[in-house]
C-alpha cells in the first residue's frame, strides 16, 4: 500500500488543472473618479469635501498625512491688471506659485511628507472611496493642490499608478472662492485682535461674521476656544452690535469668567447663515486672538480727550490706556467706535453754523469689563463753516497709478447737494498747518482750481494737463465725467507713490479754511498697491477709520465705489 500513496501524490503534482496556483497582484490602484473632475477647478468652497475613488481597495495604513496632502500656493505680486506673472500663475488678481520643493514632493511618494493643511481622511468600508476634508476653512482666492502620493498602496503593497501603469502620484488643482464660502467665519471686534492682558471679567465680546447671519435665537451659542488645552467657553445671549449693518456683528456675553493668562479665539457655534451653514473656526488668514490677563478689572477708565475741528468734522482723540467702546454725541448726532489704547472718533456736522458758534460734545466710555466713564467739552465751529466756502469733499485719490506718472494720477471730488463753485479754491499736497504757515508769508500752497460750477452731487476728477492722452493700464472715467484740469501735474511734481496729505481749501475772512482733506492714512507705495486708489467713507470726516484701500483692488475715477 505504501507505493500507491507515492503514486497518488505524484499524480496530484503532475495533473494540470487540479488546482489554481496563487497569483501575485503586481498592478497598483489607480484613481478612477474624483469630485474635482478637471485638472483645475475654480470657485471651490473654502471648506470643501473632496472625494477620490480608487480602482481597488487600498491599504488603510497607507492613507495618512504623509501620503495625502493639500497645499496652498504661495501668493506673490499683483496681476489684477494683467494675467502675466514672472513666476506661477495669475489667480484672482494675485500671482501664485507652486509651494513644494522637489524634496517635499518626493516625500509624498515615500509617505513621509510633513506640512500642508490639516486634513480629515476617511475611507469607506470597502477602502475604495476616500473622503478628504480640511479641518478648518482654507484661505480664500488661493490656488491649492490636492496630491495623493504613490505611497498609497493596495492591500498587496503595490503603489498608486496612472492610467498607463506608471508609478505616479495623482494631483488636482483648484482655486477657492472667497472667505465664508464654506460657512460663517467669526472674527473678533472687541476685544481687539491681538489684545493682551484683557480682564478675566470681560462683560461682552463683539464678533464680526462673514457672510452675514440672520438674528439668531436667544439660546444660540458661539464657542471661545483656548490656545492651551482646556474647556471651551460658551458665549451666550447674542444681540446685534450697535452701529453695525444687520447680520454682520453680534455682541455676546461670556457664560463665565475667562481663565487667566490664556489666549482665546472665536471658533464654531450654533449660529447659522442664510444657507443653513453653521459658524466654524475661521481660516488661518482670518484667525483672531486675544489674551486674558491676571484677574478682573473693577476700575472705571481713566481717560483723557482732546477735541478739534477738521473741516466740518468734530474729531475727538481719546486716550484711555485700554480698549474702550466710545459713544460721541453732538446734539442729536451720535457716532460709536471701538478705540484701542488711544485713537480718534469723529462726527460730521451737517448743519450750517456760525464760525464763532460754540459746539458742545460729550463722550461715554465703556471698557471691556463694563466699567463706565464720561467726558465732555466744547469748541468753536471754526472757519470751515464760513458761508463763503463751497460744499464739496474728497472721495478718491490715486497716487500710485499703474500707468505713467504723474499723468495717470487723479483726485476725485463730490459736490454737495446744492452744487459747488470752485472759484478761489486750491488743491494742495500739504496739511492745513503748512498752508497757514505759507499764507502768513504771502504764499498760497497748491494748484488753483478753475472757476467752474459743479452740479448738485456731481462727481468730478482733478487731473494734470496730460491726463488720458494715451491709453494706459488704469481705468478711465465714464464718458461725460467732468475733468478739472490743473497744471502739468497734481500738486508739487505729482503725488508721491506712498501718498501724502491732500487738502482742498479756500481763503475766508478767518484765514485759510479746509473744505475737505485726506491725512495720508494709507501707505500706497507697495507694488501690490500699484494702480489701487484710496477711497473715503460716507461722510467728510478725515480720520483713519474713514479711509480705506479701494475694495475692488483698483481705481474707479468718476464713479463712487
Amino acid at each position: 500500500m505504501q507505493p500507491l500513496r507515492f503514486i497518488s501524490l505524484a499524480c496530484l503534482l503532475c495533473a494540470p488543472g487540479c488546482f489554481e496556483p496563487p497569483e501575485a497582484d503586481l498592478v497598483g490602484p489607480t484613481v478612477v473618479a474624483a469630485s474635482l473632475a478637471g485638472l483645475r477647478s475654480v470657485e471651490v468652497s473654502v471648506a470643501p469635501e473632496l472625494i477620490v475613488e480608487f480602482s481597488e481597495a487600498v491599504d488603510p495604513a497607507s492613507v495618512h498625512s504623509g501620503s495625502v496632502a493639500l497645499v496652498a500656493w504661495e501668493p506673490g505680486d499683483s496681476c489684477s491688471l494683467t494675467p502675466l506673472c514672472a513666476k506661477g500663475s495669475c489667480e484672482r488678481g494675485t500671482c501664485q506659485s507652486w509651494p513644494l520643493t522637489t524634496t517635499q514632493r518626493r516625500a509624498l511618494d515615500r509617505g513621509a511628507f510633513e506640512g500642508g493643511e490639516a486634513l480629515v481622511l476617511e475611507l469607506d468600508e470597502g477602502s475604495t472611496r476616500l473622503t478628504i476634508r480640511p479641518r478648518r476653512p482654507l484661505a480664500g482666492h488661493r490656488r491649492h493642490s490636492l496630491i495623493v502620493g504613490a505611497a498609497v498602496r493596495d492591500r498587496s503593497g503595490a503603489p498608486l499608478v496612472d492610467e498607463h501603469g506608471r508609478i505616479m502620484a495623482w494631483q488636482r488643482d483648484f482655486v477657492t472662492a472667497g472667505r465664508g464660502s464654506g460657512g460663517p467665519e467669526p472674527r473678533l471686534v472687541a476685544p481687539m485682535p491681538g489684545q493682551a492682558h484683557g480682564p478675566t471679567n470681560v462683560a461682552v465680546i463683539d464678533v464680526e461674521f462673514w457672510p452675514p447671519i440672520p438674528t439668531p435665537d436667544a439660546d444660540a451659542i458661539l464657542l471661545l476656544e483656548p490656545q492651551t488645552p482646556g474647556e471651551l467657553l460658551e458665549l451666550i445671549d447674542p444681540i446685534p452690535c450697535p452701529g453695525w449693518a444687520p447680520g454682520t456683528c453680534l455682541r455676546w456675553r461670556p457664560a463665565g469668567p475667562l481663565r487667566e493668562r490664556t489666549r482665546w479665539r472665536p471658533a464654531g457655534g450654533s449660529v447659522i447663515d442664510r444657507h443653513g451653514r453653521a459658524a466654524r473656526l475661521p481660516a488661518i488668514d482670518h484667525e483672531t486672538w486675544f489674551e486674558s490677563g491676571s484677574g478682573p478689572d473693577l476700575d472705571a477708565p481713566l481717560a483723557s480727550a482732546t477735541a478739534q475741528m477738521r473741516g466740518r468734522c468734530l474729531a475727538v482723540r481719546v486716550d484711555a490706556g485700554e480698549p474702550v467702546d466710545v459713544l460721541l454725541r453732538v446734539g442729536d448726532l451720535e457716532q460709536r467706535a471701538v478705540v484701542g489704547h488711544a485713537g480718534w472718533i469723529g462726527l460730521w456736522l451737517v448743519d450750517d453754523l456760525d464760525p464763532e458758534q460754540r459746539v458742545a460734545w460729550s463722550i461715554e466710555l465703556r471698557d471691556l469689563a463694563d466699567n463706565h466713564a464720561t467726558l465732555d467739552g466744547e469748541l468753536a465751529a471754526g472757519s470751515s463753516f464760513s458761508q463763503q466756502l463751497p460744499r464739496a469733499r474728497l472721495t478718491e485719490i490715486l497716487a500710485n497709478p499703474s500707468g505713467p506718472e504723474p499723468d495717470a494720477e487723479f483726485i476725485e471730488l463730490l459736490a454737495g447737494p446744492d452744487g459747488a463753485s470752485l472759484d478761489g479754491v486750491y488743491l494742495a499736497d500739504a496739511s492745513l498747518v503748512e498752508i497757514r504757515a505759507a499764507w502768513s508769508t504771502g504764499k498760497a500752497l497748491g494748484d488753483p482750481l478753475p472757476a467752474i460750477e459743479l452740479l448738485p452731487d456731481e462727481v468730478a476728477i482733478v487731473v494734470g494737463s496730460d491726463y488720458g492722452l494715451e491709453p494706459g493700464d488704469d481705468p478711465q472715467p465714464p464718458g461725460g465725467t467732468r475733468l478739472i484740469v490743473v497744471d502739468k501735474s497734481l500738486a508739487t511734481s505729482g503725488l508721491k507713490n506712498a501718498g501724502e496729505p491732500v487738502t482742498l481749501w479756500a481763503q475766508t475772512e478767518h484765514g485759510p479754511a479746509v473744505i475737505s482733506s485726506y491725512g495720508n492714512w494709507i501707505d500706497t507705495r507697495a507694488k501690490a498697491h500699484e494702480g489701487r486708489s484710496v477711497v473715503a467713507g460716507s461722510d467728510g470726516c478725515d480720520l483713519p477709520d474713514r479711509w480705506r484701500s479701494h475694495p475692488f483692488g483698483r481705481s474707479t475715477p468718476g464713479t463712487l465705489p
